[in-house]
């Protein structure tokens, strides 16, 4: 029986590039290309951000509670598969000699880094998102004096396929202590939000926590 961690097996990766097909809105390279956006992205992208964008809702409703558990649980290990495969210096991407799936895992990635508010926002750390979404022709995606630039240029589009994979690499060692801060940002946060013992009490009353609203046990002593 499969864990959360093991890799797909072949037969899972082609029984998920099925449904995609059925019920998806992307295909399997596209898919890789969002998961490894996902991966480097220098803000958080929850799951349940990203799931939605690859099986939407209302194309699924055929399928059983169980079923849909199971495609969510693939995603998964795919995504965990990608991510092990960045930190061994490798990208989980089509054959680069394959042109067509290229475009397909660039426009995933593009439409990956674009649901990231922190990599969307920051014009400098688009760039290294928009030379993707030229290659995967969501020109949408490329700001304008960009994209005049690329259209300009008759050898963009093969520069960016051959780079394609080390733009990637180069996203993930940018974006690494963005996304230590994110990680460690929900710590923070429940710490921030957690009152010490010997702190003034949140009540206003003047005392400290633990003389006052801090006991856990109705009775305790004050």
């Amino acid at each position: 029986m499969s864990s959360g961690t093991d890799p797909l097996s072949d037969g899972e990766y082609d029984a998920l590039a099925d449904l995609l097909q059925a019920h998806g809105v992307l295909d399997i390279e596209a898919l890789l290309g969002l998961l490894n956006a996902v991966a480097v992205a220098p803000g958080l992208v929850p799951a349940s951000t990203w799931v939605p964008h690859v099986f939407p809702p209302e194309r699924c409703a055929g399928l059983g509670e169980s079923h849909l558990r199971s495609v969510v649980g693939a995603l998964l290990r795919l995504y965990n598969e990608i991510n092990t495969a960045l930190a061994d210096d490798t990208v989980f991407a089509p054959d680069t000699e394959d042109i067509d799936d290229c475009m397909s895992f660039a426009a995933g990635y593009a439409a990956g880094a674009a649901l990231d508010p922190v990599w969307r926002g920051n014009a400098d750390h688009w760039t290294f998102a928009s030379p993707l979404a030229y290659l995967g022709e969501r020109h949408d995606l490329v700001p304008a004096g960009e994209l005049k630039s690329l259209d300009a240029d008759p050898d963009a589009r093969e520069r960016v396929h051959r780079d394609m994979l080390g733009i990637i690499r180069a996203a993930r060692d940018v974006f690494a202590k963005y996304r230590q801060a994110a990680d460690a940002a929900p710590a923070l946060a429940a710490r921030a939000g957690r009152v010490g013992r010997n702190d003034p009490c949140p009540c206003g009353s003047g005392r400290k926590h633990k003389r006052c609203c801090g006991p856990a046990r109705s009775g305790a002593p004050r």
